[in-house]
């Protein structure tokens, strides 16, 4: 006897037009699709880990969500990024009211030694008997095969190692990199999806999520050897039937047709391009692509546009991917996502512009705007800088001797280059030439990671190369830091960052963090899951010149405005800015904060401006935001 009444429930209408319409070109409207977990466990009302631990509960979540809502089929995606990483020792960190989320703040691999401990993956090990067990009631409920989400190769070893550790082992000691994805694809994934498999013979199709191994967090060299290996490795051991399909980053590359043909080797079966990549590269450029090969093509629609609307620019959006998608078949709208933030009104909006267009209400026909050179900077990481935006740099008469300037200089290029034993190299001749701390630092160290900034805001360079010089950078301050300290030497401010609470995620964080002290910042990084209270009493005890906060989840966005609120409450003066991958400038201003950092060059810039405005940091944050 289950707790919940399923019998209300009836979907098999919109199964049968996602098969017309998606797999086999026949049918006369486009299906869509949606991730919603987020939103319909808050939509029923239920406690967050109850709703990702119950498979009854978040069945029954899911339905009826989707019946409520209007949805063509529910959406059975869960936490897909946690499971298999609890399962091998990760610590999850559980909550009433948000997602849970694997805490990597100490790794379950640092070395070989690590690794070697590691078993296959235990079938029975944390939630992947919820995962089995939410499939089986799923096709009992529904008639319908389920599908299975895993976390492809790639992201689970961000999570055993870290970020920041994955990717720099990359370039220092790829072979160990490739014996930890070695083992996860092979004993821990492998097993994990043939299991599934076996469980339900039908299934064709079992998606994956692999979001680290998207364009900027990662280069195209690296997708190939360290993401797309594995994944085809992985699908030799499914029999094919594993897939990856949510690699975005299209925008960042200027021949989309060979990521798209990176991605058709990880999902052969259809194409897939999301927002804000599709708006920027245009929308008719994938479907054209997809068509030319025959095979079926899924457009995204932006989770910032469905959160923080406007309704309109939700329908035109959606009435403008519908009419590219719908001619020649094979295609499917994905709405991603719907998080637990997302307006119920908007939920409703966006199915209720689907209808509309099914209906032949089409208000926005031929006017489509994504791929025009309007649309290339939405929602961009970084935007160049205005002309006249950055300040003439004092005229400076060098003291140093020929020899001193080379060495400044090779300096300059290794920290660019991100080469940490030769930067180490040179600042310790530098100093054993006498050339004074400041030129070292000023003209080098910082005057690089500038540079470095300026190459990832123009798009030249993603975040791997700015990790590497970021590393090469902190070497080389290492060797200083004693030194400035003996000589008094003053920072140019103090900076408290904070992953906010609900929120374990730090890659952002810590390259803001990195590139503030390559800049001459000193940094306090109080680390994740920063609640409001100890966001106070630091900023009382530490009395920073400026707080960043990040947030990574559209879930914890709203712990930013209450750390805000809390600040402004208390009548405590600093000045906090915000970040993170769906922070928006809308966002920033909607709950008050003080600056938006669209990525980490930019956090800097910000900081910059208003530490040396002092007091001002109004105006500074006014001039920073319109490029003067």
């Amino acid at each position: 006897m289950t707790k919940f009444d399923f019998s209300e429930f009836d979907f098999r209408a919109g199964y049968d037009l996602l098969a017309t319409g998606f797999e086999r070109a026949d049918g006369d409207q486009v299906p869509f699709v949606q991730q919603c977990h987020e939103f319909s466990m808050k939509y029923i009302g239920i406690n967050a880990w109850t709703f990702y631990s119950d498979p009854e509960s978040f069945v029954y979540g899911s339905l009826k969500t989707a019946h409520d809502m209007g949805f063509d089929t529910p959406d059975l995606c869960w936490d897909a990024y946690n499971v298999e990483a609890e399962a091998i020792g990760c610590k999850l960190v559980k909550f009433d009211d948000l997602t849970p989320a694997i805490d990597n703040t100490t790794p379950l691999v640092t070395c070989e030694k690590d690794l070697a401990k590691l078993k296959p993956l235990d079938l029975g090990a944390g939630r992947i008997p919820f995962a089995m067990n939410v499939s089986a009631l799923f096709k009992d409920v529904t008639g319908v095969e389920p599908s299975l989400v895993y976390c492809a190769p790639l992201t689970l070893a961000s999570h055993v190692m870290t970020f920041e550790a994955l990717v720099l082992q990359m370039q220092d000691n790829p072979d160990y990199v490739h014996k930890v994805m070695t083992y996860l694809t092979d004993e821990v994934l492998a097993p994990y999806i043939n299991e599934f498999c076996r469980r339900f013979p039908n299934v064709t199709l079992v998606p994956g999520s692999d979001a680290v191994a998207s364009l900027p967090f990662i280069s195209l060299g690296m997708v190939e050897e360290f993401a797309l290996h594995y994944i085809e490795r992985l699908r030799s051991l499914t029999d094919d039937r594993a897939v990856v399909d949510n690699w975005w980053g299209d925008s960042f590359v200027e021949d989309q047709h060979q990521f798209w043909q990176f991605k058709l080797r990880a999902c052969p079966n259809y194409l897939k391009v999301q927002d804000p990549d599709l708006y920027r590269v245009g929308a008719h450029k994938a479907k054209d692509y997809a068509m030319a090969r025959d095979l079926p093509i899924m457009l995204g629609v932006s989770n910032n546009l469905l959160t923080q609307g406007p309704v309109q620019e939700i329908e035109k959006r959606i009435h403008e991917y519908l009419e590219i998608a719908e001619p020649g078949g094979k295609n499917l709208l994905y709405l991603c996502n719907f998080s637990s933030q997302t307006p119920v009104d908007y939920v409703k909006a966006s199915i209720a512009a689907i209808d509309k267009y099914r209906q032949g209400d089409r208000p926005w026909a031929g006017q489509h705007t994504s791929g025009t050179p309007e649309a290339r900077d939405y929602e961009k990481f970084g935007k160049k800088k205005e002309p006249g935006g950055e300040k003439p740099a004092p005229t400076k008469i060098s003291t140093l001797s020929e020899s001193q300037e080379g060495l400044l200089d090779d300096l300059f290029d290794y920290v660019v280059d991100g080469d940490q034993a030769p930067a180490v190299a040179a600042v310790n001749q530098a100093l054993a030439e006498g050339v004074a701390l400041d030129a070292i630092l000023d003209d080098a160290l910082i005057a690089a990671m500038e540079e470095v900034g300026g190459m990832f805001s123009e798009g030249t360079i993603f975040v791997p190369e700015m990790l590497l010089s970021a590393r090469a950078m902190k070497g080389g301050l290492e060797i200083l830091r004693p030194l400035l300290t003996e000589t008094r030497f003053k920072p140019k401010g103090l900076v408290m960052l904070a992953t906010v609470q609900g929120d374990v995620h730090d890659i952002g964080k810590n390259l803001v963090g990195m590139m503030l002290e390559g800049a001459g910042y000193k940094v306090v990084d109080l680390g994740v899951n920063i609640d409001i209270n100890t966001a106070l009493q630091k900023a009382r005890d530490l009395k920073p010149d400026v707080i960043g906060l990040s947030a990574l989840l559209t879930t914890t966005m709203p712990q930013m405005a209450k750390i805000i609120a809390a600040f402004r409450a208390a009548e405590e003066p600093y000045p906090i800015i915000i970040g993170g991958a769906p922070v928006t400038q809308e966002f920033a201003d909607k709950v008050g904060a003080d600056g938006y950092g669209a990525d980490a060059p930019g956090a800097v810039d910000l900081v910059r401006s208003l530490v040396e405005t002092g007091g001002n940091w109004k105006q500074a944050v006014a001039k920073v935001s319109v490029g003067v």
